[in-house]
């Protein structure tokens, strides 16, 4: 458990605060850094549940390795996602199942996993979220010494881990790793992970906070069951809770949650997660550096 209290009284505190708590984060990133380049393998897998910092980490990775001298592919397994109509529905609530293993084809992942290691080029599928289908392929050239991560919460899927069982591979692994107390009142690790993917959704996928609400159970269920009994294969884990976020991210949370529904299921979901944002302070998205984990989620400051 986190403990903060922490009240502002000029923008200047509000400032100086976000500062702290980016050069903390990156140090913990420098540090898994060095970690994967002393791991000395070609191929890093890079996990953690949604919404939990991937692709900020993976761009740590490629800058640091790019100072050694070594090329970075990152290869997204989202990529992999079949088109919308071959998606399965979970039985009972027949809730379109994103984060199931059955969403992902298998077979072309294993394609490409075997070019990473045995061939001179890859080939790697591209989808659309907003068509939810495959739109063509990218295709990127493999030399020996180029460093192949594979990105996404499946990378430590026993299906998919299944694909590099044969080969030298490292884990890494990032996840809001605390609950915290912040002036009071109470959020879990999950809430936070919550928040952070309703205002992502939002911003990049087309999708309602009362759609990423509908999601949220089965996303949760396949995190129990697929990816926290696995995390233990990556021996580098980061945490990647920043201790000014939930005061950045009330005011676009508060926007996506004000056009629930006041008829509908999430409505009172809805407000409960606004009743605990609603005496915070907020800080504004302009002190944040353009290099911050939080643009995976709000999008790069115009």
């Amino acid at each position: 458990m986190k403990n903060i209290d922490i009240f502002f009284t000029t923008e200047y505190e509000k400032k100086q605060f976000v500062l702290e708590c980016e050069a903390d984060f990156e140090k913990r990133l420098s540090d898994i850094s060095k970690k994967a380049i002393e791991s000395c393998s070609k191929i890093l897998l890079l996990s953690g549940p949604t919404c939990s910092g991937k692709t900020t980490a993976a761009k740590k990775i490629i800058n640091d390795f790019s100072k050694i001298g070594k090329n970075v592919i990152i290869v997204s397994i989202d990529d992999f996602f079949k088109d919308r109509k071959e998606v399965r529905k979970v039985n009972a609530s027949q809730k379109i199942d994103y984060d199931s293993v059955d969403v992902i084809d298998l077979e072309e992942l294993k394609k490409c996993v075997h070019q990473a290691f045995h061939e001179k080029k890859m080939r790697v599928p591209i989808f659309d979220f907003l068509t939810q289908s495959r739109v063509g392929y990218n295709e990127y050239p493999v030399n020996q010494n180029d460093i192949i991560i594979f990105e996404g919460i499946q990378a430590v899927y026993p299906e998919v881990l299944e694909l590099f069982k044969n080969e030298d591979v490292s884990g890494i692994f990032i996840n809001v790793d605390n609950d915290v107390i912040l002036n009071g009142t109470f959020f879990s690790r999950d809430d936070i992970r919550l928040v952070r993917r309703i205002v992502r959704d939002r911003k990049f996928r087309g999708a309602s906070a009362e759609f990423t609400l509908y999601l949220w159970e089965t996303v949760r269920e396949n995190e129990d069951k697929n990816i926290y009994p696995n995390k233990n294969v990556c021996k580098i884990q980061i945490d990647s809770f920043m201790e000014y976020e939930l005061f950045l991210i009330k005011p676009y949370l508060i926007e996506a949650l004000n056009e629930v529904d006041k008829n509908g299921e999430y409505f009172k979901k809805a407000i409960d997660i606004k009743e605990k944002f609603e005496a915070l302070q907020e800080i504004s998205y302009d002190y944040i550096p353009e290099n911050s984990l939080y643009t995976e989620f709000l999008g790069k400051k115009d």
